[in-house]
């Protein structure tokens, strides 16, 4: 499947690496639990379509096969939503939990490969565009592209843009949500 203007979303949880140092295994595996779970509850509630776990990132679309094709503005939604479920969840846990995310809305392609295993999945420079986007957010924020950015200027504010080297990718326009 082809989608012209899909909008992705990365999100990652901020020095999991340490955190994964410091707490016991059970722990560690309720409070990636809890907070996929928080991703998939915000996900339902703004039409997003949860496309996989990778780690301790999510990763997910808005616009694609099972969305409701909301495109940036659930996005940004559903970003904001999520960063303060983290927030919530990081208070309750006593850990510092915070996420960065990364939005991009550009063309992709779609669908199953393999043999085993099936799953519906995406592909194209959009998917890693929003990858780095999310790499640049500053912890606890959302990083946008200069297409996201201008599907949903009129319903969030954004920092003045910053023009930043991606790697991959080269120089990019980076706008900062101000959650």
């Amino acid at each position: 499947d082809a989608f012209s203007d899909l909008t992705v979303i990365f999100v990652d949880i901020v020095a999991f690496s340490s955190l994964a140092q410091r707490l016991w295994p059970g722990h560690l595996v309720t409070l990636l639990n809890d907070f996929f779970s928080a991703a998939d509850d915000c996900a339902d509630r703004h039409g997003i379509e949860k496309v996989k776990t990778i780690g301790d990132a999510y990763l997910a679309v808005a616009g694609g096969m099972a969305s409701r094709g909301l495109g940036g503005e659930a996005a940004i939604r559903f970003g904001r939503d999520l960063v303060g479920r983290v927030g919530e969840l990081g208070g309750r846990s006593g850990i510092d939990l915070q996420v960065r995310i990364g939005i991009h809305t550009g063309p992709v392609v779609g669908g199953v490969i393999g043999s085993n295993r099936l799953a519906y999945d995406y592909w194209g420079d959009t998917m890693n565009i929003a990858s780095r986007l999310q790499h640049a957010a500053p912890p606890g924020g959302i990083a946008v592209s200069e297409a996201t950015y201008f599907q949903t200027r009129h319903m969030q504010g954004y920092e003045p843009a910053t023009t930043t080297l991606l790697k991959g990718v080269g120089e990019t326009a980076i706008h900062i949500a101000r959650v």
